[in-house]
């Protein structure tokens, strides 16, 4: 993240947690320096922007009462941020710019086993900044009217490139802007289209079909392109005549009220909501490359996700899954990826993301969508019920391991590699089968997961703030929770007794972790006398050395 923009999203998270405050002179202050910022800025980035619009939306939504002290100052300078916004959208929307790629990868600074990582990794190729649609619902809060795109030239190149890297065949050529807005000269989407379809490489197209463009989208269809025809209230109309003329169904998405998942300018910045990103990996956008990490949807997130931006000192990159896949990942566990040798491994520690998606699980199913586990479901695993469940499966699981592992050698690694990783899977799976071992396994995991949130509440002032303000309904309901009787007891003490649900006494010292309600040394003396590492072989929590 450039500077400008990392500005911008502290100043963010100051403004909006003192308007959950109701700390009107902070808010003013805070929303007076992001204006200057803005006004002083010759052109703003795309995420840039992206986030001066969520600002301008809360401060809306927050904005002090008509007879507060600060309320003229905070509505003269809101006044001020349109004004300046509006400006560049009209500035950088009155000629198209076209990013080549030397001049992309000029401005990323990376090295040549960092683009092969970025490329092997791509999930989302966004051919544009700025949609000439900006729909109201946007979970991507694209920007509106298109002001950039990548030359043909540099789309070609990179194609060729995703298609080189193993692992990739697949992506999707849309994010925050439509792909039918796309042109250069006579060059259509159609030419890029062309372009993938030489190359062992699936591109996919979402579109909102934007006005002038049904000829696009006809012969899309006649290619049998792989698309789908986002639909909402405006384009209805077009899409049907479409299928009308041609005679021929066209895949819909969000073409009813109940799949439309509230974000953009629908964002409330008050609840926590289901994630609205379903893909791990990596994007590229004329402005740059972000890695992509799911996450809930609230004031913290609007977007459903963390775009971390990569830059020359970015040494890790998430291993790509989509789908379905990346619903099977447990976003409570340290990300598989590749360093930068190109070998793929697990972090050590949780991202900054993941920490606070642990804060704002509360358990409720409306929140983890089908396939997706939630820490709830993760610690029922520890449960006596599903340790004996695991103890009459130990023979089938045993026999399915070495078949994976040693029956047939597929994988690139060594005979003795793979009975290794054999013999430490049955073995992990044996200790979960064990009282005191899968007891032990509990504990482990949950000094990992409250290490790493305490280790964020310190060092995220600000975005404890807001989550506080997010999670006010369940901190509140805590104070009859049964297990602050207990409160003398070790946090040890508390996991281990059978009668608790561990769930709820976690989410207990979580809440008064981030309220400071619960002496911060029980905690780390529970988290130093269980000190916790993720095992990826067998996928849990065992000591650290």
């Amino acid at each position: 993240m450039g500077e400008a923009e990392d500005f911008v999203k502290k100043m963010q998270q100051r403004h909006l947690a003192a308007l959950y405050e109701k700390d009107y002179p902070a808010a003013v202050l805070m929303l007076s320096r992001i204006c200057r910022h803005a006004e002083n800025r010759e052109r703003l980035s795309e995420n840039h922007e992206k986030m001066l619009n969520q600002i301008r939306m809360a401060s809306k939504r927050f904005a002090p009462e008509p007879k507060s002290p600060q309320s003229e100052a905070f509505r003269e300078i809101l006044g001020r941020l349109n004004r300046t916004v509006h400006h560049h959208v009209k500035r950088s929307s009155c000629r198209m710019r076209h990013t080549c790629l030397g001049e992309w990868e000029e401005s990323l600074g990376l090295s040549r086993n960092q683009q092969d990582l970025l490329y092997k990794t791509v999930i989302n190729f966004q051919l544009t900044i700025g949609c000439s649609n900006f729909c109201r619902r946007c979970n991507e809060w694209a920007l509106p009217k298109v002001r950039a795109c990548f030359s043909f030239e540099a789309v070609n190149t990179m194609l060729h490139r995703m298609a080189a890297a193993r692992e990739n065949g697949h992506i999707s050529l849309y994010g925050a802007s439509d792909p039918l807005d796309w042109e250069e000269g006579d060059k259509t989407i159609l030419d890029i289209v062309e372009a993938a379809g030489a190359l062992p490489l699936e591109c996919s197209l979402l579109t909102k079909l934007p006005r002038g463009r049904q000829s696009l989208l006809k012969e899309l269809v006649r290619r049998h392109a792989d698309l789908a025809v986002s639909v909402t209230s405006r384009n209805k109309k077009r899409v049907r005549a479409v299928e009308q003329e041609m005679e021929i169904p066209i895949s819909r998405q969000h073409d009813l009220d109940e799949l439309l998942i509230p974000a953009g300018l629908d964002e409330d910045f008050t609840s926590v909501k289901p994630s609205i990103t379903d893909s791990y990996g990596s994007e590229i956008t004329p402005d740059g490359a972000y890695l992509v990490v799911p996450t809930f949807t609230s004031a913290l997130y609007p977007f459903g996700h963390d775009k971390i931006p990569v830059t020359p000192e970015t040494d890790f990159f998430p291993v790509k899954k989509s789908g379905r896949e990346a619903l099977l990942v447990d976003y409570f566990k340290p990300l598989e990826g590749y360093g930068l040798d190109g070998g793929k491994r697990h972090k050590k520690r949780l991202l900054d993301v993941q920490a606070a998606s642990i804060l704002l699980d509360n358990g409720s199913y409306a929140l983890t969508p089908p396939g997706m586990r939630s820490m709830k479901e993760y610690l029922s695993i520890f449960q006596d019920k599903a340790r004996c469940q695991r103890k009459t499966m130990v023979p089938l699981v045993i026999k399915k391991l070495k078949q994976q592992h040693l029956a047939a050698q597929s994988s690139t690694a060594s005979p003795a590699e793979e009975q290794e990783t054999c013999q430490r899977k049955i073995q992990a799976y044996l200790d979960l089968c064990d009282p005191e071992k899968c007891l032990a396994g509990k504990l482990y995991a949950l000094s990992f997961f409250l290490e790493t949130v305490h280790g964020y509440a310190q060092t995220h002032p600000d975005a404890m703030k807001i989550i506080v303000f997010l999670l006010k309904d369940e901190i509140r309901n805590q104070r009859g929770n049964p297990v602050a009787a207990l409160d003398k007891s070790s946090p040890a003490a508390l996991f281990s007794d059978t009668t608790l649900d561990s769930f709820d006494v976690f989410r207990y010292m979580l809440v008064h972790i981030i309220t400071g309600s619960i002496p911060t040394d029980r905690i780390l003396s529970f988290t130093r006398s269980y000190p916790a590492v993720y095992d990826p072989i067998g996928d849990w929590f065992i000591h650290r050395a």
